[in-house]
């Protein structure tokens, strides 16, 4: 029982004022074109002889003397056929609130109102619109079974006579063109339906899609930030445990290093995983006073070949051209790739300079990392060198890493500017 009810409260829920804004005056309309059709089929003499369905009545006899409410006194009304109207019209106000018992209620109060009056007129607009609203709401498999509905309005017609006109060709006359039209609404239902479904459907994958690009996006920022601060660290270790004996005094600076970059890293990535405590909704407010810094970009190479520095690499970094503001994503890359060039170097040629090169053009921003120290015979390309290039192809850009022929190695991005801001 309360699942019944729960299914029977839930389409109130959400958009309920909204819907009946609408679909009430719907409701009315047909309720009040009905009413009128209904007036003028009980008023004796206004119709051609034959009934409501020999003719439109403005073209018959019947309607020489004016409206039918403007003469002859009507017979009663039908208390029956009032109240299929007002059922079809009801049904036509909550069509979306329970579109398959509105198509049912639609269908047999047409059909009832055909019996009882001999006649069909706006009463079938009901039926029809309900019919859309079925097909375009609900699956095809859960309202195909509610189209026998439309069974006794097709038999209605034929009341009272030898075998319900079933053998009459004036019955098919008036069957065909309503079954066609009735046909005509569902597949324009199930069309609407289909592209809102394929609309959904595109947009979930894209959400999917941006979802997947995000934890790549994040996945390589950890790697290369977790990368380089672990570097940094270990080296910095190794010299700490190599003087510790011959010059104490250097353990003390070693150890500071290794606790301004452990620093730094942890406020970067607290920054970096903070998307996800935001996508649970779980995210604290930033506190007042809060400098955590944003990312960082081009501007902290300074910073980032100090670091190194520390570490013992040595690192020179010359800038060429009149300094841009890049957009923030590649700014952000460029300065991603020159750290991660420079961890590789920190790792493969300890001791051996680095040097970085960023060249401002008139559309591109040109980065280049070179290091010295032994040829490389064969290269063979890691996660480090994947990732700067995925990096560099999400910007619009593209990154070429090699041996050099004369010993070390050499990492070159160009990266598009887009708009850029001038003065760094």
């Amino acid at each position: 029982m309360r699942s019944f009810l729960d299914r029977v409260r839930a389409p109130w829920r959400s958009g309920a004022a909204r819907r009946l804004a609408l679909d009430v005056p719907l409701g009315l309309l047909v309720l009040a074109f009905s009413a009128v059709f209904l007036r003028a089929a009980r008023t004796p003499g206004r119709f051609p002889e034959g009934g409501p369905e020999g003719g439109p009545p403005w073209k018959g006899p019947g309607w020489g003397d004016g409206p039918p409410w403007a003469g002859a006194d009507p017979l009663p009304p039908e208390p029956l056929a009032f109240a299929c109207i007002w059922a079809v019209a009801l049904a036509v106000a909550l069509r979306r609130f329970y579109p398959r018992a509105a198509f049912a209620a639609a269908a047999l109060g047409a059909a009832v109102f055909v019996a009882e009056v001999g006649g069909s007129g706006p009463i079938l607009a009901g039926m029809v619109v309900t019919a859309y609203t079925m097909a375009s709401l609900a699956p095809l498999r859960s309202w195909a079974p509610w189209t026998a509905a439309v069974l006794p309005l097709l038999l209605a017609a034929g009341v009272g006579r030898p075998y319900l006109g079933l053998l009459e060709a004036s019955t098919y006359a008036v069957a065909v063109p309503y079954t066609t039209l009735l046909l005509a609404a569902l597949a324009v239902g199930v069309t609407v339906r289909g592209r809102r479904e394929n609309a959904l459907q595109e947009r979930r994958e894209e959400l999917r899609r941006s979802a997947y690009e995000e934890r790549l996006r994040i996945a390589r920022e950890v790697h290369d930030l977790v990368g380089h601060s672990l570097s940094v660290i270990n080296m910095q270790a190794g010299v700490a445990l190599h003087v510790l004996d011959k010059r104490p005094d250097r353990v003390r600076d070693s150890l500071a290093a290794i606790r301004s970059t452990s620093k730094d890293a942890l406020e970067e990535l607290r920054g970096t995983l903070a998307v996800f405590r935001e996508g649970d909704g779980a995210a604290p407010a930033p506190a007042p006073g809060d400098d955590r810094a944003p990312l960082p970009g081009l501007d902290r190479l300074g910073e980032l070949a100090a670091r190194m520095e520390s570490a013992g690499q040595r690192v020179s970094v010359h800038t060429e051209g009149s300094p841009v503001v890049p957009p923030a994503a590649v700014d952000h890359a460029a300065y991603r790739i020159v750290q991660e060039a420079l961890t590789n170097a920190l790792r493969h040629a300890p001791g051996a300079e680095a040097r970085v090169r960023v060249g401002y053009e008139r559309t591109e921003v040109v980065v280049e990392i070179e290091n010295g120290g032994a040829a490389v015979p064969e290269h063979a390309e890691g996660s480090g060198i994947a990732g700067m290039r995925e990096r560099a192809r999400a910007v619009g850009g593209n990154l070429h890493a090699g041996p050099r022929p004369e010993g070390g190695f050499a990492v070159r991005a160009r990266l598009p500017l887009g708009a850029p801001r001038s003065g760094r």
